[in-house]
C-alpha cells in the first residue's frame, strides 16, 4: 500500500531496506576485505590452538577410555572457542586475529558491537557448520557470492557484518 506522501506526490516508494553499493555498509562503513577476513580467521585458529591445547590435554588425560577421550578433547577445544570468541566480539568487536588485521564485527542493524548472545550464536553456527564435511568450506566461501554485504552464513544467522576497523573508527569520530 503506498504511503500518504507517495499518494499526494505521485512518486514511487522505494522498496524497504537500503540497497548500498557493494563494499559499503548502509551507514557508509567500508566492509572488511575477504582476504583480510580469511587471514584473520586463520590467525584466530592458530591462537585458539595454542590456548586450547593445555585445556584439551588436561581433559584427555583425565578421561580414561579411547573414544571418550577424543570426544572429550574436541568438546573441551570447542568450549574454549565458545568462551573466547563471543567474549572478545561482545567486549571489543574483534578477536585477536581480527584486531591484528583491522577487522571489526558489528551488528547489521546499527553498527554497534554484537552482544554476547549474538556473538555466541555466530560462533556456534560457525563451529557447527565447520564439523560437517565440506559445509564448513562452503560457509567460509559464501562471502564470495553474498552481495552486497559479503557475509558468510554464520554472519547471516547472527545478523553481523565484518567491517574495516579504521573506516569504522573514522566514521564514529566524524559522527561525534
Amino acid at each position: 500500500m503506498p504511503s500518504d506522501h507517495a499518494q499526494a506526490t505521485g512518486t514511487a516508494v522505494p522498496p524497504p531496506g537500503p540497497t548500498p553499493p557493494a563494499g559499503q555498509y548502509e551507514s557508509g562503513i567500508v566492509l572488511a576485505g575477504r582476504a583480510r577476513r580469511l587471514a584473520a580467521r586463520v590467525l584466530d585458529m592458530a591462537v585458539w590452538a595454542v590456548v586450547s591445547a593445555p585445556v584439551t590435554g588436561l581433559v584427555t588425560t583425565v578421561t580414561q577410555e579411547g573414544d571418550t577421550r577424543a570426544v572429550a578433547g574436541m568438546g573441551a577445544a570447542a568450549l574454549v572457542w565458545l568462551v573466547l570468541h563471543p567474549l572478545a566480539l561482545s567486549r571489543f568487536g574483534s578477536t585477536l586475529g581480527k584486531a591484528a588485521l583491522g577487522v571489526r564485527i558489528v551488528r547489521m542493524r546499527d553498527g554497534s558491537r554484537p552482544g554476547f548472545l549474538q556473538a555466541l550464536s555466530r560462533e556456534c553456527c560457525y563451529l557447527f557448520l565447520t564439523v560437517i564435511p565440506l559445509v564448513g568450506l562452503v560457509n567460509a566461501a559464501s562471502c564470495l557470492w553474498d552481495e552486497p554485504y559479503h557475509r558468510c552464513w554464520h554472519d547471516n544467522v547472527a545478523g553481523t557484518l565484518a567491517v574495516d576497523r579504521k573506516a569504522f573508527a573514522a566514521r564514529r569520530a566524524a559522527v561525534g
